[in-house]
């Protein structure tokens, strides 16, 4: 048996407020396509994410709708960025930055939420190889 040694094992998840618990839901788990790994309405919380079991985005109701933006600091990744940009975009996602390749060699695309929240979503298949 391993040691504990308290070191910090995993990132769990990254918290995001949200006005609307039924309205988010709607936009990660069915425009974004993230299932919903942990479903606590009861308690204003919801978690969403890839079905791998890495970290999650944390979803908490805070029944304020946000009007200015606010950076997430949440980075997705995806296997075609073009796609998912126009997959996104013609189900009406609003996009802050297109899809721009970077110079350091990735590609990013920056998107919002209903409540304002932003996200960005890259594709690099080279970035631990670099």
């Amino acid at each position: 048996m391993e040691e504990k040694t308290g070191r910090i094992t995993r990132l769990w998840l990254a918290m995001i407020p949200v006005s609307d618990m039924e309205r988010a839901l709607k936009f990660y788990n069915e425009t974004l396509g993230l299932r919903i790994a942990l479903d606590a309405r009861a308690f204003n919380h919801a978690e969403v994410g890839p079905d791998e079991p890495l970290a999650k985005i944390g979803l908490h109701a805070t029944g304020r709708q946000s009007t200015e933006r606010r950076r997430t600091g949440v980075v997705l990744d995806t296997d075609d960025i073009y796609a998912l940009h126009q997959r996104l975009k013609g189900q009406g996602v609003v996009f802050t930055l297109e899809p721009t390749k970077m110079p350091w060699g990735g590609i990013v695309a920056d998107f919002l939420d209903p409540d304002n929240n932003e996200l960005e979503v890259v594709q690099d298949p080279e970035h631990y190889s670099r």
